[in-house]
């Protein structure tokens, strides 16, 4: 069963930003040391909640004296089980118990889960992923979608938490990164189910995240916008009003 205590960090969220600080392998912030940083600079500049990848960043944020016990963590696990090219057809946050059970016992809140319909590597039902976590960890379920018909199924599966995260993400929905805030289906989940609905993805305006509100979103998440310091800074060079961009480029 869910705790009491875990709901209590479900309410939380109601009416806040929550910050996604998160870094690719790869990229110079991919080091729990620098995500605990983003994490405490968010807090600092008003966040209420932090979205965390991976059990090392969980423990980080945890384990940190400067994090208040009482901040949510939304936690998760993008599956090196899974290639690149093969996200856009293959569940890869949290796509099995194993690693919903890793992130709970890192030490995460809110355990966010794939909620696309897309198979999951260990080949348990959204239903029975749901259960599982619930009865076996006591924690709330948070459900990464794409379109209206898996937040409805998400919802009747179970589900705590409805999110429209993985908009542009998957083959049915697949769009440009600049293309913006899922904000219609955020407006058609609101309308349609009785449970917290949260916009996520693609916010790169402070303005988006008014409408939203003024929409209906339970919370908002932005990542991007606040910590990948590569993309903002690529946002800007795009801006540049010259014809060859890649001669600005350090070789």
């Amino acid at each position: 069963m869910v705790s009491r205590k875990a709901w209590e960090s479900v309410a939380r969220l109601k009416g806040g930003l929550i910050v996604s600080c998160q870094a690719s392998a790869g990229e110079p912030l991919c080091a729990p040391e620098h995500i605990l940083a983003l994490a405490l600079s968010s807090l600092n500049g008003g966040a209420i909640a932090l979205r965390l990848e991976g059990t090392e960043n969980i423990q980080a944020v945890r384990n940190s004296k400067s994090v208040p016990r009482n901040v949510p963590v939304i936690g998760l696990i993008k599956s090196n089980l899974i290639q690149d090219c093969d996200r856009l057809s293959k569940a890869y946050i949290t796509c099995c118990y194993e690693e919903a059970r890793a992130i709970a016992q890192a030490g995460a809140d809110i355990i966010a889960i794939d909620a696309t319909g897309r198979d999951r590597a260990d080949g348990l039902s959204l239903e029975e992923t749901i259960e599982r976590i619930h009865s076996q960890l006591g924690k709330p379920v948070w459900a990464d979608c794409a379109r209206f018909v898996e937040g409805v199924a998400a919802a009747d599966a179970g589900a705590d938490i409805v999110s429209t995260t993985l908009f542009g993400y998957t083959e049915e929905t697949a769009a440009a990164r600049d293309n913006g805030p899922a904000l219609d289906l955020l407006v058609d989940m609101v309308a349609y189910l009785d449970l917290p609905i949260v916009l996520e993805g693609r916010i790169w305006q402070p303005e988006q995240l008014t409408v939203a509100f003024q929409r209906g979103a339970f919370a908002v998440v932005v990542g991007s916008a606040i910590t990948r310091p590569a993309l903002i800074t690529e946002r800007f060079v795009q801006a540049i009003p010259c014809t060859d961009k890649k001669s600005l480029r350090h070789e």
